[in-house]
């Protein structure tokens, strides 16, 4: 049990959003607050970019991770929904999952998962992506629980279309900027795969160590152990 709360959470990314923040880094902070703070084991942003394809944001895990890049790549799945539609998207139970997503669905529950929740990222007149949500037992999100993932999705569209006013090509900028932080994580997690003879996912465990034990962003530490491979 996590000793943060939700509010504590939530006002944490506020305060990050009235100063100087770095986006990628934040992301990762809201999905692993989301997974703590929700009855889910897992979470996961996917967005558009400007050519309307689909491509991962943030997760917690290298498992999650591959599960958004499954959806992206088959454009189809919970959080591809939500994004469409507009509209938050919920399935509990493996038959539910497999009978709805096909292929996406068979991949969600070989992970482990047997619900998945989705909510989308709603800017103005748009939906920029979705907020995925997965759990290893059969939850159903009711009440405030439904409130709150609503509102890590809401944070982090903030967190991506700030400063305010953005028109769509400042927006893709924005987006563009995200995903090239996750790119710079993903090297950084392969670097500390092969010096440390790790799998992927104990590999972004040991990133987010070594973020933590820093006191930097995510980002930062990835960029910090790339340079540091560079100048062996």
């Amino acid at each position: 049990m996590t000793a943060r709360t939700s509010a504590q959470a939530l006002a944490d990314v506020a305060s990050a959003l009235v100063g100087e923040h770095e986006i990628t880094g934040l992301l990762a902070r809201l999905v692993q607050d989301c997974a703590e703070l929700l009855p889910a084991d897992a979470a996961a942003l996917l967005v558009r970019t400007g050519s309307g394809d689909f491509e991962l944001l943030s997760a917690t895990s290298h498992r999650t991770a591959e599960i958004e890049l499954y959806q992206a790549q088959a454009a189809a799945g919970p959080c591809v929904d939500a994004a469409r539609t507009g509209r938050p998207v919920h399935a509990v139970g493996a038959e539910d999952i497999e009978a709805r997503w096909g292929g996406v669905g068979r991949k969600i529950v070989a992970s482990g998962f047997r619900s998945v929740h989705a909510f989308p990222m709603h800017w103005r007149q748009h939906v920029i992506g979705g907020l995925n949500i997965f759990s290893a037992t059969d939850v159903d999100l009711t009440g405030q629980s439904l409130v709150l993932a609503q509102s890590f999705a809401d944070f982090a569209t903030l967190a991506i279309v700030q400063p305010l006013g953005l028109d769509d090509e400042g927006l893709g900028r924005r987006v563009a900027e995200a995903l090239e932080g996750r790119v710079v994580i993903e090297q950084a997690k392969g670097v500390l795969a092969y010096q440390l003879s790790l799998d992927m996912p104990a590999a972004y465990d040991e990133l987010l160590k070594r973020a933590a034990a820093n006191g930097s962003h995510l980002t930062q530490t990835a960029r910090e152990v790339l340079h540091a491979a560079q100048r062996r």
